[in-house]
Formats: structure tokens, sequence, C-alpha cells
């Protein structure tokens, strides 16, 4: 605390505080490399970034190419070769004079459906004697009118008609005679197509 040498005592004091600043120095700049750049206060600290959660890909739903719906099958007119016809008298045997029932059936006998005209234009009935036209439902209540109609495969048609027992022809002339008795057949007509002959007695 004293000093002692040669020179005055103020000179070792101003020494001693050169060395002391100097000191201070070095302790305050050391501070300031330690803590005052790597330690200092957290505003100029570079942002830790925080990972971003990953969240799975939504799925793409696979395009499929839709199904079509079936086109539904064309119902075309029936052939020929789909077609039964038959004709036939509700009782085999009548009297003379009496009025026979009568029944026409159009059957599809195809493997499909199909569309017949079965109206009174295409439909006759007809009664003979031997190969002999005695009476048509045609010669007196001719005709044109159409019925398209569909037919499932083993449906049938029928219509009915009751026979007076008289002859007819062509143009229904009046005064006709009443047939007499014997065996006759029932006949059917579709469109072309004819049916078996049915057995009838008068008698």
């Amino acid at each position: 605390m004293y000093p002692v040498g040669p020179q005055p005592p103020g000179v070792y004091w101003r020494r001693r505080i050169i060395v002391l600043v100097v000191l201070v120095a070095i302790l305050a700049l050391l501070w300031w490399l330690i803590f005052g750049r790597g330690g200092g206060d957290d505003g100029g600290a570079e942002p830790v970034p925080v990972p971003t959660p990953t969240s799975s890909p939504t799925p793409v739903p696979t395009s499929t190419t839709p199904t079509p719906e079936p086109t539904p099958t064309e119902i075309t007119e029936c052939a020929d070769a789909d077609i039964l016809v038959e004709a036939s008298a509700e009782e085999a045997i009548y009297p003379v004079g009496s009025t026979p029932n009568l029944t026409l059936t159009v059957t599809n006998i195809g493997t499909r459906p199909c569309k017949r005209d079965v109206g009174p234009g295409a439909n006759e009935l007809i009664i003979t004697a031997g190969d002999v036209s005695i009476w048509s439902s045609d010669d007196c209540n001719p005709s044109d009118d159409k019925d398209i109609t569909t037919l499932d495969r083993g449906d049938a048609f029928q219509t009915q008609l009751v026979w007076d027992g008289y002859l007819s022809e062509a143009g229904c002339p009046p005064d006709m005679p009443m047939a007499d008795a014997g065996e006759y057949t029932v006949n059917g007509r579709n469109g072309d197509l004819y049916s078996a002959p049915s057995a009838l007695r008068l008698e």
C-alpha cells in the first residue's frame, strides 16, 4: 500500500491505476465476448424452426368407368314361326239352329317377347264343310282395325264370337239359309297364319 522506490509515490500509484484499468478492460472484453455475443438477450438469437406436423395426404378416389346401363332389348314384330293360331267351338255338338260359341287363340310360342297384330282386321273365324267355306266372321263384319299387342313368351290372346248358325258370303247378302245338320270344322286365321281345323257337328 505504500510504494517503495527511488521515484515519488505518485508515479507508482499511477502505474498501479493504469495496470488496474487495463485488467478491468481485459475482463470487460472477455465478458462481452463470452456473454454479450453468445449468451445475450433472446432478441438476437436465431429462431429455432419448429417442425410443422405433417398430415397424411387425402387419398384421391380412383376414377372408375361407370358400368353402362343395359340397353333394353327392342321388342320387334313376331315372326310367323313364333305364333300358334288355334280355333275351336265351345261344344263339339250343337243342335241345328243353335248359335255355337267360337274362340280364336293367338299364342307366342317363340323364345322372346314380340309384337303381334291381334285386331279384327288380322283375325278371322271360318266354318267349313269339307273344303267349302260356309261362313266367315269377315263376310258381314269386315274390318281393317289393328291392335298391336306385345306377347311375352307363352302369352296367349283370345277373342270370342258367336256363329248365328246361318251360311254367309262376302258382302253379307240377305236371306242366307241356315246350316244343315252335318259335320263341320272351325278354322281360325291371324294374318297369314291359319289354325288346324277343329271338329264341330250340327244335329
